[in-house]
């Protein structure tokens, strides 16, 4: 990777080392959440805990969905395709990637993606 585009994918590659390091922190405590008995006598406190584990177990989904996409992004950085529109192969805006450093489509992209 040439020297210009790796300085400036570095702070894009930190961003996802630590976000990916905060995800991993709440997946591991995820697991007590879930393991935690829904039983209980009264109908109403049952259904709370049955919609919080529910929500629990969405949560934690969605945290191995972006630790996916994380690591699928930081292999991107390795390989010197990061910041590239996996659909049209433009460069993926700076701002994007700064909202969502693992994106791997541009705004354009990512909207026909959405829509269909």
């Amino acid at each position: 990777m040439p020297t210009i585009l790796k300085t400036r994918k570095d702070p894009f590659r930190t961003l996802l080392l630590k976000k990916r390091s905060e995800l991993l922190t709440e997946v591991r405590r995820g697991p007590e959440a879930l393991a935690t008995s829904i039983q209980s006598p009264d109908a109403v406190e049952f259904a709370i805990k049955a919609a919080e584990q529910d929500l629990t177990a969405r949560t934690a989904d969605l945290r191995s969905t972006t630790l996916k996409e994380i690591d699928r992004a930081l292999d991107r950085v390795a390989r010197g395709k990061y910041g590239v529109c996996e659909s049209c192969g433009e460069e993926i805006s700076p701002a994007r990637l700064r909202a969502i450093p693992w994106a791997r489509f541009c705004v354009n992209c990512q909207e026909i993606l959405t829509r269909n």
